[in-house]
């Protein structure tokens, strides 16, 4: 008998972003009419040869009109759109309707209608049952792909055991694979042995893998930044619980029910969304593709959303600090009593109005300027993330062979929907079965992801020409930590106050001035890189823009107060700032792009070191950013310029931008340290 071994079929849905098929005759421009016949056609002596324009246009347009559309490529061309289209309508609608109701929120603090507190709920509501859906519905698809691929070995196993049955029975190995029972005289007589096909896996996921589907950087920066997150929650929440649980009840009238609930989701979504970009970052979604679009958009917006309402929140609060502050200092100097108005809600604010623990204002107070940054850096990493799967959306590769890279043009998704090195089939007998072909890449992708996972946790990297960039920048980390606490000690003293600031302002230019040394040493250098035919995406670029605006504003509205105070250093400081930034970012933008494919730049490596002191360099500015500068309030000439009011808006708008930019260069300059010095196609 006949042994039939089917393969696994893996289904390709039409896809609404591949071009249209064109015929095989296609030519890039029409044949010349003087090709017809192989010749050219004779010469006549004082005639001239005109071809006829209506036969040479019928001609060209034959070869450039393309073959019309479909009824069902025309459908899904029209519903992609109008997905994309909707979600990103509606992630604008989120961010606007955030803008004002989160505004009108802060200045009005109506508590019968918290408008801006249910709206937050939504959102994230909404974020949490999308997202819950899309792990389910992959976890499902894996475990789908994982049990058929079992079941394919069993059928290859059996498959063997006939075989070698079958030889033991003719006396050896015939090369004809052909099963059955002995007849009388000891031959074997084929019979057929038909076997159920498989049932055919839909192509709904795959996964980036390589350089574009690592991104280990960036899973770690939201981990760090959603720590942070997780503190700050943490305190708003206490200082909720607290005024709701107080013993005479005179606090209770400042808590808010739907705060704590909305602090409760938002503190589950973020954490579940940077479960799910461990996991599952590099996905491509193929299945519900409308739906992906729509949900990720939402995602977005809700991102951008909260990042409107905790610059608005702690803007609140900075104002609200500075401003009792005013207070007791009035009250001090006057000796009268400050009358504490009641039935004001703070549910979206803190603690400006609500008589709450003095302790734990103090606490809310002192440690909320060093957090909030953390919650605007984590939704700025979140907004890229999302924009990375969004981008993904139906770029399930198809066609693509296990033994290398061949459909659409090279895709690097490492998957494909064809088993092996034939054709799939839903059954067959074992003479189309040479025992060596196997499932798709894509099936294999999918039932290895976990491990995957795991191995891509495992870090390696070349130090070579990196010891003294990692040393000199090992010793600016231990400056900038010096200068910190010294800045923080002379903030406590009158006597050293300005002893402080000057200090804080001479390393400030200083380590700009180097980094901008080191910038252009670094751009001259990684110049003589090879240019890589595959290069990083353009999420990166798009994270390191993002932050520009935010330097030419502080630049543009910190000049103004430093020439009219005469204050030479803060114009200083400024100034290299803006250029440090402007020759870095290109620096970086070509960097990223850059190989080595010669045995000479694999071993010099030129630098690298350079590379190493500027990755070190962004973290240190990171860390002054984070912790000196909230000291600085009480010698910046901005406040007493603009007041506190504009300026305190001004700096909560920019400052955690300029952060950003600091920690994602760093990002950045890792990869390149990483995969700049590697082949093209290892860096692929």
């Amino acid at each position: 008998m006949t042994l039939t071994v089917p393969s696994i079929e893996i289904e390709e849905p039409q896809d609404a972003d591949a071009p249209p098929s064109t015929p095989t005759t296609y030519q890039k421009r029409p044949a010349s009419v003087y090709s017809v016949g192989g010749r050219p056609p004779p010469i006549i002596r004082a005639v001239s040869y005109q071809p006829s324009i209506a036969a040479t246009t019928q001609q060209s347009n034959e070869h450039h009109i393309p073959p019309p559309s479909t009824p069902e490529e025309k459908s899904k061309f029209t519903r992609r759109y109008l997905a994309g289209v909707t979600g990103i309508s509606y992630a604008l609608f989120l961010i606007v309707f955030g803008l004002i109701a989160f505004i009108t929120d802060a200045v009005e603090n109506n508590a019968r209608y918290p408008l801006a507190e249910v709206f937050a709920l939504y959102m994230v509501a909404t974020g949490i049952i999308y997202f819950v859906f899309l792990y389910v519905d992959i976890r499902l698809y894996v475990w789908r792909a994982q049990k058929a691929l079992l079941e394919l070995q069993r059928r290859r196993e059996l498959y063997e055991e006939q075989l070698q049955r079958t030889a033991a029975l003719n006396n050896g190995p015939t090369g004809a694979l052909e099963l059955g029972t002995p007849s009388a005289n000891g031959v074997v007589e084929p019979a057929t042995w038909q076997m159920a096909p498989l049932k055919p896996i839909p192509h709904d996921y795959c996964f980036v893998t390589g350089r574009h589907g690592e991104i280990i950087y960036l899973k770690l920066g939201a981990t760090w930044f959603c720590f942070g997150l997780l503190i700050h929650s943490v305190l708003l929440l206490s200082y909720q619980g607290i005024l709701m649980n107080s013993r005479d009840g005179k606090w209770a009238q400042c808590a808010s029910n739907t705060t704590i609930a909305m602090e409760v989701l938002f503190l589950v979504y973020c954490l579940f969304l940077v479960f799910f970009f461990w996991k599952y970052a590099n996905i491509v979604i193929n299945r519900y593709r409308g739906l992906a679009r729509f949900g990720i958009m939402h995602a977005i917006g809700t991102a951008l959303a909260f990042w409107v309402l905790t610059i608005v929140r702690e803007t609140v609060v900075a104002i609200r600090i500075k401003q009792s502050y005013y207070d007791d200092y009035s009250i001090e100097k006057n000796g009268t009593n400050l009358e504490i108005p009641d039935g004001r809600d703070t549910s979206m604010i803190a603690p400006g109005d609500c008589p709450g623990p003095e302790e734990l204002n103090q606490v809310l107070a002192s440690f909320s300027p060093y957090l909030y940054p953390f919650v605007i850096e984590f939704n700025i990493l979140i907004v890229g993330l999302l924009y990375m799967i969004y981008a993904n959306i139906s770029k399930c590769p198809k066609k693509i062979t296990v033994k290398g890279h061949k459909g659409h043009g090279g895709s690097h998704h490492g998957h494909g929907s064809v088993h092996g090195d034939h054709v799939s089939k839903g059954g067959g007998s074992v003479l189309d079965f040479d025992g060596k072909s196997v499932c798709s890449e894509h099936c294999d992708d999918t039932l290895d992801h976990e491990a995957q996972v795991k191995s891509r946790l495992v870090v390696y990297g070349d130090c070579q020409h990196a010891s003294r960039g990692l040393f000199a920048g090992l010793i600016l980390v231990v400056a900038t930590i010096v200068v910190i606490i010294l800045f923080h000690i002379a903030s406590r003293d009158d006597d050293y106050r300005d002893t402080g600031i000057l200090l804080d302002g001479i390393f400030e230019v200083t380590v700009l001035g180097i980094m901008i040394l080191a910038t252009i040493a670094a751009y001259f250098q990684t110049s003589k890189l090879d240019i890589n035919p595959h290069p990083i995406s353009r999420l990166d670029d798009v994270l390191l823009f993002i932050a520009i605006p935010a330097f030419f504003s502080e630049t543009l509205f910190s000049m103004i107060p430093a020439f009219e105070n005469n204050s030479i250093l803060n114009g200083f400081i400024v100034f290299t700032q803006i250029v440090q930034v402007l020759l870095q970012t290109p620096w970086i933008c070509d960097a990223l792009r850059r190989c080595s494919n010669t045995e000479e730049l694999q071993k010099k490596k030129p630098g690298k070191e350079l590379v190493t002191f500027m990755t070190i360099a962004n973290v240190s500015l990171w860390i002054y950013y984070t912790f000196a500068v909230k000291t600085g309030d009480f010698g910046d000439e901005r406040y007493d310029y603009y007041g506190d009011v504009l300026w305190s808006i001004l700096n909560h708008l920019s400052l955690p931008l300029i952060m950003f930019y600091r920690f994602h260069s760093s990002v950045c300059l890792v990869d390149i340290w990483r995969h700049s010095y590697e082949p093209g196609e290892m860096a692929h």
